[in-house]
């Protein structure tokens, strides 16, 4: 049976062990407007680990919100102190949609993922988290004009420049040209520089639905009809299409409620990237210093999330705040009973008890 979203989604055949609802609604910072984004772990039959047909590791819906990882992903990430794994290990059970025994089987064991690694790859999140609330490359700070790119925008016609200098590529709606009035022949060996002929009226054009269409140019026409010679920069068009596509994507799926201050240019960052830069830093001390992430927050922990997610901070005193967490972070470790790594034999063992146990419950 192939495995995707849609078909483990409406599993009938026990193969998903657990399903439960992550994110904002599982940390307890959710607002009206939050999305709910769900978790979910399947098993595979010893016999697809072995297969030259590669098995899904992982399967999600369209946006990657609701996304479910093959048992031993699971494990592979979890044994690797992954944060987003770990904490789905202590979602609280207002947020387990469906379970069974053999989740109930690597619950038992959740704590053979704890270690001192969590200090790395936990600070690791939380600090990338603060380079994304500022990047540059961010679609909020990249607007899209409404109209896709046109091809003609990335062609250059090869002139004598005002300077004198010769064959100088100069844009094409600045050199006069019309392409709508010409044919495009390829140059012999050059990639992307082409022939233009001028057919007037006649002409089909060069471009045709977005494409450049080449033509075979009579020998008669030549030279009675050659104008010049243009450059299309076709790599840059199709990425330029691609930016243009994922940003209205984006805008058409998006959040709004979590653009707005941007927008209004009341925030200088994404609040909620800083949000969930304390989320993981809290996580991590509670990990070291209690033995179990903290994924549900209340109280005054939560009072501070939703305050960091509605800007009542600046940047800067963020950016110390987390630094000094991730001082503390670093002191605990070095307190820390917890082991240095996860046991790798003993999570490999508890693979083999789950999908045997799960093969033998599913016998047919």
């Amino acid at each position: 049976m192939e495995l995707s979203f849609e078909t483990l989604q409406n599993d009938t055949s026990g193969r998903v062990i657990f399903c439960g609802v992550w994110g904002s609604h599982a940390f307890g910072t959710a607002t009206p407007e939050s999305d709910i984004d769900t978790l979910g772990v399947y098993v595979l039959e010893t016999e697809r680990y072995l297969s030259l047909v590669e098995h899904p590791a992982q399967v999600a819906d369209e946006r990657s919100d609701n996304r479910f990882y093959s048992l031993r992903n699971f494990l592979e990430l979890a044994a690797d102190a992954n944060p987003n794994i770990l904490d789905a290990l202590y979602l609280p059970r207002d947020c387990v949609i469906s379970t069974s025994p053999y989740w109930e089987m690597l619950q038992a064991k959740r704590s053979i993922f704890l270690s001192r690694k969590v200090c790395r790859t936990y600070c690791d999140y939380a600090m990338g988290q603060i380079k994304k609330a500022r990047g540059c490359n961010k679609r909020i700070h990249n607007p899209q004009p409404e109209e896709p790119p046109s091809p003609e925008d990335f062609c250059f016609v090869l002139a004598t420049s005002p300077s004198g200098m010769p064959m100088r590529p100069v844009q094409l709606k600045e050199s006069g040209m019309r392409l709508q009035r010409c044919h495009a022949a390829a140059l012999e060996n050059s990639g992307e520089l082409y022939r233009l002929y001028d057919y007037g009226k006649e002409a089909r054009g060069v471009f045709r639905n977005g494409m450049l269409v080449c033509e075979s140019i009579p020998k008669e026409d030549e030279a009675s009809r050659f104008i010049g010679l243009m450059v299309f920069n076709k790599n840059a068009f199709e990425q330029a299409k691609s930016k243009h596509r994922q940003y209205w994507e984006w805008r058409r799926t998006r959040n709004e409620a979590r653009w707005r201050s941007q927008e209004a240019g009341v925030l200088d960052y994404d609040a909620k990237n800083l949000m969930h830069t304390f989320r993981l830093l809290y996580s991590a001390l509670n990990i070291i210093e209690d033995g179990e992430p903290l994924v549900r927050f209340s109280g005054e922990k939560l009072q501070e999330l939703r305050d960091i997610r509605s800007g009542r901070f600046g940047y800067d005193e963020l950016v110390a705040k987390a630094e000094a967490l991730s001082e503390r972070l670093a002191a605990g470790r070095e307190k820390s009973s917890l082991p240095e790594t996860s046991d790798i034999g003993e999570i490999n063992t508890l693979l083999i008890d789950i999908t045997r146990k799960w093969e033998n419950d599913h016998e047919r």
